[in-house]
């Protein structure tokens, strides 16, 4: 339930409170699956706000965080973005 705290503030643009929520997931439930959607949630933040280092950091560090899970597909596709984007 955390986790969605974090998805419902991130819908409404409420950035800082769900950029809060998602690192309360990556906190106290590490080992979570939801932990590796919660780092790429806090890099698309990092994204919408254009702090392109943290977002470029957080996304890459997924790979290395969780190598298995769904989110490094994601991760790795808004890295893509961003480079053709110039950031």
């Amino acid at each position: 339930s955390q986790y969605w705290l974090g998805e419902a503030n991130y819908v409404i643009r409420n950035f800082d409170v769900a950029l809060a929520e998602f690192q309360k997931v990556i906190d106290a439930f590490p080992n979570s699956p939801k932990a590796a959607d919660a780092t790429l949630k806090i890099g698309y933040i990092y994204y919408e706000q254009g702090n392109w280092q943290q977002a470029r950091e957080t996304l890459e560090s997924i790979r290395k965080k969780y190598p298995r899970a769904n989110a490094v597909g994601l991760a790795d596709k808004r890295l893509d973005r961003m480079r053709r984007e110039g950031h």
